[in-house]
């Protein structure tokens, strides 16, 4: 049984998603060096702009955590860190952006029955926020297995870059909130009893 939680005015709930992050990072993906972060808390200038979402396990601990980068004023990782294609990048309007990033499950949840759960149960609470804050489109930085397994739970990202080097290999990838509405129906009829429990 796992809590799924958006995390507002909670330090104690954030520091434990920015331990947990690193924990990921830097020990486990060996991405980062550890002692860049002495404090072990992973973080970056992003998650101000960011709406940050965790699953707790049965025990309280983290399970998976994600995040919802919107209306940032320094831009997106991908955009800033990625080759995207320069049709793409001219035809997005900055004001309907945002970037999905952070996503990480802990090792032993990562198999096909919790992750699927997890991650649908996240783009359902994510896609709230999208239609809250007038987002089409997200930038995403997405390993090959980790888009093929999107695409098996048909969430359809689309490539708007090469492969290259970010983190691992990766392309820099696109979600258009239309194409998850149309593909995943059921995060319309969540926001639909969202908007009915909160009084919209």
């Amino acid at each position: 049984m796992y809590r799924y939680i958006k995390v507002k005015n909670n330090k104690k709930l954030l520091n434990d998603i920015f331990r947990f992050r690193c924990k990921i990072l830097c020990d486990e993906l060996k991405y980062f060096d550890k002692k860049r972060y002495p404090d072990g808390l992973e973080r970056d200038e992003y998650d101000k702009y960011s709406e940050h979402y965790a699953v707790l396990d049965e025990k309280g601990e983290i399970a998976a955590t994600v995040r919802l980068i919107h209306h940032s004023p320094i831009g997106y990782p991908t955009e800033n860190h990625m080759r995207v294609f320069e049709n793409i990048k001219k035809s997005l309007k900055r004001d309907k952006l945002g970037e999905i990033s952070r996503i990480f499950i802990s090792k032993q949840y990562r198999n096909l029955k919790d992750s699927r759960k997890i991650i649908e149960k996240l783009i359902s609470m994510i896609y709230i926020d999208l239609k809250n804050n007038d987002i089409e489109y997200t930038f995403g930085a997405l390993e090959k297995s980790f888009l093929r397994l999107l695409k098996i739970y048909n969430i359809n990202y689309e490539i708007i870059g090469d492969l290259q080097e970010y983190g691992g290999v990766r392309y820099p990838c696109l979600l258009y909130t239309s194409s998850l509405e149309k593909d995943k129906p059921q995060v319309v009829e969540c926001y639909k009893i969202w908007k009915v429990g909160n009084g919209h």
